[in-house]
């Protein structure tokens, strides 16, 4: 016996309530496909944003460390120079931390998730078709 036997459905009114709830399924999981997709992309946009802030930190970092090395700096370019490296070496930390790969537990189920929504839309697609198929073999 089929999972969702089609003969439940015993005329066309019924076909057409189950296919109005059906496409508002439809609809509930294509919304959800397309927030899943939309943070997928910002969360994209994120790190390529913080990766390219985390190579201009790290190398302000390099370029005052440099600095520093210096003979010839007075005391108070010494001091102006020192407190921007430990702001771009602060900056460069936090930044670092922020650095995440989803890897791991974390993105097997990421994974998992996209493949639930995929699986419920193509189950409900089906499903629409199959009942719109019984509909038309009904009596008016």
């Amino acid at each position: 016996m089929p999972a969702n036997p089609i003969t439940f459905l015993k005329s066309r009114a019924e076909c057409d309530a189950v296919l109005a709830t059906l496409a508002l399924k439809l609809r509930t999981y294509q919304h959800r496909d397309y927030n899943a997709t939309f943070a997928d992309e910002t969360d994209e946009l994120r790190t390529a944003s913080t990766a390219t802030r985390l190579a201009k930190a790290a190398a302000a970092v390099e370029r005052y460390t440099q600095d520093l090395a210096d003979p010839d700096l007075t005391k108070t370019e010494w001091t102006r120079i020192k407190q921007a490296l430990i702001t771009a070496t602060a900056q460069r930390d936090r930044l670092e931390l922020a650095v995440t790969d989803d890897t791991g537990a974390d993105a097997y189920l990421a994974d998992v998730d996209d493949d639930l929504l995929d699986g419920q839309v193509a189950i409900l697609l089906a499903a629409q078709k199959a009942v719109t198929d019984h509909r038309a073999t009904l009596a008016a």
